[in-house]
């Protein structure tokens, strides 16, 4: 009975505290006592734990799940670890120090495997991480994990290069990229890549990459210099809604009836022979593509003789259609300045759909009309006679048309030459990023900018009679 009654008066006077405090009595952190729950208070209490950077992978975590984290992410350095270092009475310091350490002597490890030597001292080939991760005893995802951060270290290299610039403010970095230059370096440490000169020029500031430009290809790029408005303009590239426009020198058959303009809806995959080369495929395997061509500037050109049987042979290839009923031409023997605007952004997409269309751009190693309907050697170029089947090859519904091509390591020569070398030849594929248009992330403003013509493509179109001056 004592006992009972002890309870009991435990209880009244719990109570008797709370009714002298006021029912539901709000502490000093806002939570009413009554209500409080044993949940809440952990999720207190959890909330003042403070973060830690793991030193394996660099993810921010909790102190109280560290040690869990540890045992996933670097299994090898939790083992490492003294047990009596997370025992003490330092608030974890010691514990975290010690890990941090012994994880920086694996990474030298990793480092001096791969980076440098097998043996360590200069001498020997490198190891692969596969290698180094079996000598080591950890999974190769450690290793390569260890070499990614190491890499991400070294910072960039900054090249005092010319920078053309199109537009620069506060916010944006806007440049006319030269062709057969990069977008980005191939290693931290080498430098010659747009992003390099980039940088030289930002000084301090870094330029965010929110979109490429093939190598090859000229023209408008654009790097974002506040970090908050980054993910909003990459959307829109991702997404689709920034404006991107081309300029395209071909010379080909314009499909019939489509002399002004035309369509081209034609899934692409890959090319199924040239590794780096993409293919239209109406198979079901390819990816959604669509790309709308105007032609701005068009003349019938003497490169070619296209007898009657030709003519008469040739049919608009599949998922190419005219952009108006009044849009009508014969098959000829063309060439031609096309503004192109990609709806979709796929890997060579308007280099692929120019030649499904009948019109290979001009010094296209890949897809180019020297690839596709010329020969080699100058005796055999002097003039190209298109035969009824090398027409219907361009413009048949065949949707492995592209296998036809010739792939460039089997060339006579790594250059066009005969009618396509010369003027015609300027060591990249004749492709111009002309305009880009996008929308302030905050103010919502129409942003647009452009980028003249280049030089190599101007010679190009003066030796083919075509007008440069009539895109803008």
């Amino acid at each position: 009975m004592t006992t009972v009654r002890a309870r009991v008066g435990r209880r009244a006077t719990s109570r008797s505290a709370s009714a002298g405090r006021g029912i539901g009595h709000v502490g000093g952190d806002g939570t009413e006592d009554g209500d409080e729950t044993r949940g809440t208070r952990r999720a207190r209490a959890r909330a003042r734990t403070p973060f830690v950077a793991c030193p394996a992978c660099g993810t921010e975590v909790r102190w109280t799940g560290y040690r869990e984290h540890l045992g996933k992410c670097a299994k090898d350095v939790l083992e490492k670890t003294p047990r009596e270092a997370w025992r003490d009475g330092d608030g974890g310091r010691g514990a975290y120090e010690t890990t941090r350490a012994i994880n920086d002597a694996f990474a030298e490890d990793v480092k001096r495997m791969c980076f440098r030597a097998r043996d360590g001292m200069g001498d020997g080939e490198r190891m692969t991480p596969e290698a180094c991760a079996a000598a080591l005893g950890v999974p190769t995802g450690r290793v390569k994990t260890t070499l990614r951060r190491a890499s991400l270290a070294v910072e960039l290299a900054r090249d005092d290069a010319p920078l053309d610039v199109v537009h620069e403010d506060d916010e944006f970095l806007v440049v006319n990229k030269p062709p057969n230059l990069r977008f980005h370096p191939n290693h931290r440490f080498e430098g010659n890549s747009l992003l390099s000169r980039a940088l030289h020029h930002t000084k301090g500031e870094t330029p965010y990459i929110v979109h490429r430009l093939d190598m090859d290809t000229s023209g408008v790029a654009v790097f974002v210099k506040k970090q908050s408005l980054v993910s909003d303009v990459a959307r829109q590239f991702h997404e689709k809604t920034a404006r991107k426009t081309y300029l395209a020198i071909s010379v080909g058959v314009t499909p019939p009836g489509c002399g002004d303009g035309f369509v081209v809806d034609a899934p692409i995959g890959d090319h199924g022979v040239v590794k780096e080369a993409r293919n239209v495929d109406f198979s079901g395997e390819g990816k959604e593509a669509r790309t709308v061509c105007e032609v701005i500037s068009r003349k019938e050109t003497a490169l070619f003789d296209i007898s009657d049987e030709t003519v008469a042979a040739t049919t608009t290839p599949k998922g190419v259609s005219a952009t108006s009923e009044t849009n009508d031409s014969s098959p000829s023997a063309t060439a031609a300045l096309v503004l192109v605007k990609p709806m979709t952004g796929r890997t060579h997409q308007i280099r692929v759909h120019l030649a499904h269309a009948g019109l290979p751009i001009v010094s296209d190693a890949l897809y180019g009309p020297h690839i596709r309907w010329g020969a080699q050697s100058a005796d055999e170029n002097e003039k190209l006679t298109w035969s009824a089947s090398q027409l219907a090859a361009c413009s048949s519904e065949n949707p492995t048309q592209m296998h036809q091509m010739t792939p460039p390591d089997e060339c006579d020569s790594p250059h066009p030459s005969g009618v396509w070398g010369g003027s015609l030849s300027i060591g990249r594929q004749a492709l111009h990023a002309y305009k880009l248009e996008l929308v302030h992330p905050v103010t919502g403003q129409m942003l647009a900018w452009q980028a003249e013509m280049p030089e190599d493509m101007r010679r190009v179109c003066d030796a083919l009679g075509l007008d440069s001056t009539g895109y803008s």
